[in-house]
């Protein structure tokens, strides 16, 4: 939980199959924020590890599009949340949280979801800042 008393939550979207395929839809009025932009990873080795890093304004909404990842740590103030996502499946993460995010089995795409556009400025870079 951080200072605002937000802690990070799991969710899902609603996933529709028939013997087409799987179609995923999120309807935006039913998220913690309105979205300003999105952006996804992929491609990502075994061995790899992205985010590495907090927000001071903007909060994120990470989900799985393809495949899985097992690997999603969420910290704030020496309170650690672990999750695993499958498609359809996402983690809300509140401002000054860090997020970590591995273990993607081969062919996963993370889509995600930020309340701000982009601003380097406003990262935190070690979770001994989350604070300041």
């Amino acid at each position: 939980m951080n200072r605002n008393g937000q802690q990070p939550a799991l969710g899902s979207f609603p996933v529709h199959r028939d013997p087409r395929g799987a179609l995923g839809v999120a309807e935006f009025a039913g998220l913690p924020f309105q979205p300003q932009r999105m952006f996804w990873i992929f491609d990502v080795a075994a061995d790899e590890t992205r985010a590495n890093h907090g927000h001071r304004v903007c909060e994120q909404l990470v989900f799985v599009q393809q495949g899985s990842v097992t690997g999603f740590t969420v910290d704030a103030d020496r309170a650690r949340f672990d999750f695993s996502l499958l498609p359809g499946q996402w983690v809300y993460v509140p401002v000054r949280h860090w997020l970590q995010i591995n273990t993607f089995a081969p062919g996963s795409l993370v889509g995600v979801l930020a309340s701000h556009p982009f601003d380097a400025d406003e990262y935190i870079d070690s979770p001994d800042d989350l604070d300041t």
